[in-house]
């Protein structure tokens, strides 16, 4: 069942398609949800953007977490002001996933370290640049690394994940004749969802289920 079809149908199925493609992106290197575009805001209130590879979502829980140097610019941006965005674009179903969240840095070295071994060695290594990521280089000659020790803790100081609690989910399904947008609010740990369309006029007519919908969805709720 594609994109379209599911988001036409029913507010759940839009939701679960959605929430499906980024459980599946988690392991699949290839796929295009495996690395979203994260927006934080800086202390001047500037936003920035860059790209984070998701590497595990709750559905229960509706959280989302990434992997991080600890000196990088994203955590002095989140523990500023926790309040982010990540987006997404899946290309062969022209599906656009943006979740609004609150970020939350995980420094528990109890929790981290069983991530960390069980990282590839080459995953690690990045860890063990001696300096803070965006500092100035001359040239590559430059960027020193930590020796690797015995245990493989060097660069571990500078590991931390960070855990974004969703308050809201947004699914666009794009389309030259109109594109197809549902929206969903987390509503204590329950999502309220709507439905809105841009259509061209005389290009499509909307599907009255479209907007009025049976059971959960008529009334917007949908169960994560």
């Amino acid at each position: 069942m594609g994109s379209e079809m599911c988001i036409r149908d029913s507010l759940d199925l839009a939701l679960n398609y959605a929430l499906t493609k980024i459980m599946n992106a988690i392991e699949g290197r290839d796929d295009d949800l495996h690395i979203l575009n994260l927006v934080t805001v800086d202390e001047k209130n500037i936003p920035n953007t860059r790209n984070v590879v998701i590497r595990d979502f709750s559905e229960e829980k509706l959280t989302i977490r990434f992997h991080t140097d600890k000196r990088s610019s994203k955590i002095s941006d989140i523990q500023n002001n926790n309040k982010i965005s990540l987006l997404g674009y899946e290309r062969k179903d022209k599906l656009q996933i943006r979740f609004d969240a609150e970020a939350t840095i995980i420094d528990s070295d109890e929790f981290l370290l069983d991530i960390w071994k069980g990282m590839y060695p080459m995953s690690r290594e990045c860890y063990r640049v001696i300096e803070s990521p965006g500092s100035k280089i001359k040239s590559l000659e430059d960027i020193k690394f930590e020796e690797e020790d015995d245990q493989g803790l060097n660069g571990f100081e500078n590991f931390v994940a960070v855990s974004c609690d969703i308050q809201s989910i947004e699914v666009l399904y794009l389309h030259h004749a109109g594109h197809l947008r549902a929206s969903y609010i987390n509503n204590n740990g329950k999502l309220n969802g709507d439905m809105a369309t841009t259509m061209p006029t005389g290009t499509r007519t909307v599907n009255p289920n479209f907007i009025s919908l049976p059971g959960a969805a008529s009334s917007g709720i949908v169960s994560p």
